[in-house]
């Protein structure tokens, strides 16, 4: 008899514990000499004060005590002057670089988990996060919402099981864009019609998708779709994202939850969100620089799609446009691309 798989509820990996770097031996043969010479002086100080006699030497060693204060104190200096060059960061952007990812997934499918965990770990390298597994969602807002409880990073992805990050410099890049915003995605809109980020169509809709050609999966080749034209790289002003990827900051979290109440499915998480979260006024925008395929291609906007579209309408209906007209999709696609010609063209 086959033996069940048992899921991990909770997968941490590539937290390496810091450790404080060991005295080399030149800085401590300078410390002993440092504290040697101060001993010195002490002494040689104490004595005169004794004898209160020998003026030049006290003259001598007064000037002795100011050049190794200056000494000292513009080594400090051009030490921390040098670390800034060497580096070209500051403190707090040296700690955004190495602040903790948290990966949210929630997966029923062992195959595609442990896929999209292989390609996480290769993407983010020495680079530090944690990828937390949520194999017993009632809908994804309620398996989201029990991943955040159970993340530690200050950068939090929520994805898709079945995505593959193509862009080698995606921690980086991921990092340095959330300096700048506060929720990105690889796909959204300026100006959200209903619970369908595409409904408004252009201008408003922008992005980058990559999906694989036939069923392959991991696949060599890609179709890509492009909204918005490939002029620009990040696009702000985004008012709703595509969920199968989107990362915020953890202050955005905090502030907004995925409604579980009202979206106790698997449609129309995504859209709530990043909705929510630009109603309470966090800039959101979409990366086209950061490319990602994804499995899945059009998804099913009928029967049950259309409930939570209902009620997407009903909890926003104070601040979605009354009256609008469709928009036309202009949607340019890129058949059979390998991921050379993908990073060669839009990273």
């Amino acid at each position: 008899m086959r033996k069940a798989r048992s899921w991990p509820v909770i997968t941490y990996t590539n937290m390496q514990s810091v450790q404080t770097n060991v005295p080399t031996r030149n800085w401590v043969i300078r410390r002993i000499i440092f504290r040697v010479f101060w001993a010195c002086c002490a002494i040689a100080l104490g004595l005169c004060l004794l004898w209160q006699k020998y003026l030049p030497a006290v003259l001598i060693l007064a000037a002795l005590l100011l050049a190794g204060l200056i000494y000292r104190t513009s080594a400090r200096f051009a030490g921390v002057s040098r670390n800034l060059v060497d580096h070209g960061v500051d403190a707090n952007e040296a700690e955004k670089k190495d602040s903790l990812v948290s990966v949210i997934i929630c997966s029923i499918d062992p195959v595609k988990y442990e896929l999209v965990c292989g390609n996480l770990r290769e993407r983010f390298g020495d680079s530090p996060y944690e990828i937390i597994g949520i194999h017993d969602a009632k809908s994804l807002c309620e398996g989201y919402n029990r991943g955040v409880k159970k993340s530690r990073g200050d950068i939090l992805i929520f994805c898709h099981d079945d995505i593959e990050i193509i862009s080698p410099s995606f921690s980086s890049l991921l990092r340095k864009h959330l300096q700048t915003f506060d929720v990105v995605g690889c796909a959204g809109t300026t100006r959200l019609k209903d619970s369908k980020w595409m409904s408004s169509g252009d201008p408003h809709i922008h992005g980058v998708i990559a999906y694989p050609v036939a069923n392959a999966w991991p696949s060599e080749l890609f179709h890509v779709s492009v909204w918005g034209g490939p002029e620009l790289a990040q696009v702000e002003g985004i008012q709703a994202l595509d969920g199968f990827f989107i990362a915020a900051r953890r202050r955005v979290v905090e502030s907004v939850r995925f409604d579980e109440e009202t979206f106790d499915g698997f449609h129309g998480y995504d859209t709530d969100f990043s909705y929510a979260a630009f109603l309470r006024g966090f800039d959101i925008a979409v990366c086209k620089d950061i490319l990602i395929a994804h499995k899945s291609t059009v998804g099913d906007f009928e029967g049950v799609y259309k409930t939570y579209a209902s009620r997407f309408q009903e909890k926003y209906k104070d601040h979605l446009p009354e009256k609008s007209d469709d928009g036309l999709i202009e949607q340019v696609d890129f058949p059979y691309v390998s991921q050379a010609q993908m990073l060669k063209v839009w990273s």
